[in-house]
C-alpha cells in the first residue's frame, strides 16, 4: 500500500512539472484569453485503521460458528484394494481419466490395484491413495485418487 502511495506521489509530482504551455503566443494587437491550469491528481489517502465493530454480541448461550471454516469435503470411503498386485495392461490404464471415481476404475482395470499409499489429514480422513497393478512385462501401473477421484496415474 504505501510503495502506491509513493508510485501516485511521484506520477503527481512529475505530471506536474511537466506540463507544457500550449497557448499560442499572442501577436501584437491581439487579445489573449487566459486558460486554467488543469489540476494535478490528487495522491490516495493514507489507509486508516477501521472504528471499532458497533455490532451487538451475541445473546449468552449462543454460538457463533468461527469465519474460517473451510468448506467440509465429503468423505468418499475407499475399496481395501486386492491383497497381491493384480495383473493389468497399458491399454486398461489408458481407459482411465482424470475425475473417474473408485468404481469406474475398478471397472475399467477389471478390479482395483493393491493400495500401497494413503495420507490422511489431521481428522483422520483419507484424503490422497495410490493403488498399484502388475504388468506381465514386471513393470507397475499406478492410480492416485485425491478425495475419491482420479488425480493422476502412470505406468
Amino acid at each position: 500500500m504505501r510503495q502506491l502511495i509513493i508510485l501516485v506521489a511521484a506520477l503527481t509530482i512529475i505530471l506536474s512539472g511537466c506540463t507544457k504551455d500550449t497557448t499560442p503566443a499572442a501577436k501584437p494587437g491581439e487579445a489573449v484569453t487566459p486558460t486554467t491550469p488543469v489540476p494535478a491528481p490528487t495522491p490516495a489517502p493514507e489507509p486508516t485503521t477501521p472504528a471499532p465493530s458497533t455490532a451487538t454480541p451475541p445473546a449468552a448461550g449462543t454460538e457463533t460458528p468461527p469465519a474460517t471454516t473451510p468448506p467440509a469435503v465429503p468423505e468418499v470411503p475407499r475399496p481395501d484394494g486386492a491383497k497381491e498386485q493384480p495383473i493389468a495392461t497399458q491399454g486398461q490404464l489408458e481407459k482411465v481419466d482424470f475425475g473417474m471415481t473408485y468404481d469406474e476404475v475398478g471397472k475399467a482395470m477389471g478390479q482395483m490395484g493393491k493400495l500401497i499409499s494413503e495420507s490422511k489429514d489431521e481428522n483422520g480422513v483419507s484424503k490422497v491413495t495410490t493403488y498399484e497393478y502388475k504388468t506381465k512385462e514386471g513393470t507397475s501401473l499406478k492410480v492416485t485418487f485425491r478425495n475419491g477421484k482420479v488425480s493422476s496415474k502412470s505406468g
